[in-house]
């Protein structure tokens, strides 16, 4: 049986994500995984080794398309555990969705208060408040103030501003609390790399150590293709739609990547999407930033915040993180990796 590469055409998913509001991070596409490198856009089928396959899938949930691919020895088996692997996303997501009102974080930002929330929304919670303070609120859990005054078009930010403070957040084993009325949590640069992570574990528990995910930009590689050969993966150019700035092979990693492209405010791409939690504004030094580490929920995480924080605080954050790099593209398009960051193949 022949399988088609996962090959994702970057005019289709762009016009995809588009149409959906509020737009995130596509910054990173998947160029081939199922056999050699294909530019963008192209489809080839190609037949695995003799007693493998890769199973694909993709659906849309948390308003973007995740894909799935399991390299597999049987389709069936590779299809059934994909589907039980969508289910267990579908826990998570009905956990951290802000557009369901039943989610836990809708309960907390409507409350101010969650008692005995799930063990997932605490542990997502504390890492986005360590990252808050070790990046000194360059990345802010409690932005969504901010950014639903930018939304609506409020000229005036500063009362939204006064009520961002991840110090004012409080989360234990029992209870999340915030201190303010009017405060609320964001976990769009987190929750997509969570949902990864489990699926990524869920493919694991079932069996299947050769897995690529990808949801919204971010995705997670374990193992490797049914070939032998590393997960291949493009990072997108971010003034060139349709082309990549270069790509990199993995095998047991995460990558998110941060852009001020994909949802921009002014053609110059000054204002965009993403902003300072301590001014309201978009930062200015980059255009895009990728994070690669062990796990997709901290890579979308320090994504956001280096791409606040620039290249050289960015850097020393990173020092935090054993097993973490990155790689920031300038607004000018200069490509700066960091130690560690895997060579560019093109």
């Amino acid at each position: 049986m022949q399988i088609s590469s996962l090959d994702l055409d970057l005019r289709t998913e762009s016009a995809a994500r588009r149409s959906l509001r509020p737009t995130r991070r596509s910054f990173l596409t998947i160029t081939a995984v199922a056999g050699g490198l294909l530019a963008v856009g192209a489809s080839l089928d190609l037949a695995p080794p003799r007693g493998q396959t890769i199973v694909r899938q993709e659906r849309m949930l948390m308003g973007t398309l995740i894909h799935l691919a399991v390299v597999s020895p049987n389709a069936r088996r590779g299809q059934e555990a994909i589907d039980v692997t969508f289910a267990a996303m579908q826990r998570l997501i009905a956990i951290f969705d802000a557009r369901r009102p039943d989610s836990t974080l809708s309960q907390l930002n409507r409350a101010g208060a969650v008692a005995h929330p799930p063990a997932e929304f605490t542990q997502l919670l504390q890492l986005a408040l360590t990252i808050s303070a070790q990046s000194r609120g360059a990345f802010d859990v409690t932005v969504q103030p901010v950014l639903d005054a930018r939304r609506s078009g409020e000229d005036d930010l500063n009362p939204a501003l006064a009520l961002v403070d991840y110090h004012r957040l409080h989360v234990d084993g029992d209870s999340v609390r915030l201190d303010s009325p009017g405060m609320a949590v964001t976990l769009d640069g987190l929750a997509k790399g969570r949902v990864i992570d489990e699926a990524v574990a869920s493919l694991r528990e079932l069996g299947y150590d050769h897995v690529l995910v990808e949801a919204g930009g971010d995705l997670a590689g374990r193992g490797q293709r049914a070939d032998a050969t590393p997960w291949r993966v493009g990072v997108a150019h971010p003034r060139q739609s349709g082309n990549l700035l270069s790509t990199l092979d993995i095998t047991d990693a995460a990558l998110a990547t941060s852009g001020d492209y994909m949802n921009y405010l002014a053609q110059d791409f000054s204002a965009h999407h993403i902003v300072d939690p301590r001014t309201g504004m978009s930062p200015a030094e980059l255009a895009g930033v990728t994070v690669m580490a062990p796990t997709a929920a901290l890579a979308d995480a320090l994504s956001t915040a280096l791409m606040v924080l620039g290249i050289d605080q960015g850097t020393a954050l990173l020092t935090h993180w054993p097993d973490t790099s990155a790689l920031f593209v300038t607004k000018s398009m200069a490509q700066v990796p960091t130690d560690g960051f895997p060579m560019t193949l093109g």
